[in-house]
């Protein structure tokens, strides 16, 4: 999912997938925005990979995920945190999934 600002440009990624990371920068630039923030949901090899290669490609752009999964990212994460654009913010809930850690953004 790509969820941009309107009044800052600003934009963030939820849940990418390595074999779609062009297609998803490509309609970023496309659209004008600035990528912000790679958000996860949950510790999946494909997502985790996908954010790490777009941090090293784009480092302008931070990667999140929860504290709890272990996982590795610029940004850890916790339960009613909030990741903030300049018009918006989601809240972090942690949320029972398939892996440690598992969080929805609302």
């Amino acid at each position: 999912y790509l969820l941009g600002c309107k009044s800052s440009g600003e934009a963030l990624l939820i849940d990418p997938v390595l074999e779609q990371k062009g297609r998803d920068l490509a309609l970023v630039d496309e659209l004008g925005l600035k990528l912000k923030f790679v958000l996860n949901t949950h510790c999946h090899a494909d997502h985790i990979t996908s954010g790490g290669v777009i941090h090293n490609e784009r480092p302008e752009v931070s990667t999140v995920i929860s504290e709890a999964s272990g996982a590795k990212a610029n940004i850890h994460i916790k339960h009613r945190d909030r990741i903030t654009l300049r018009s918006f913010a989601l809240e972090v809930r942690a949320t029972p999934g398939p892996t440690a850690g598992c969080v929805s953004y609302l």
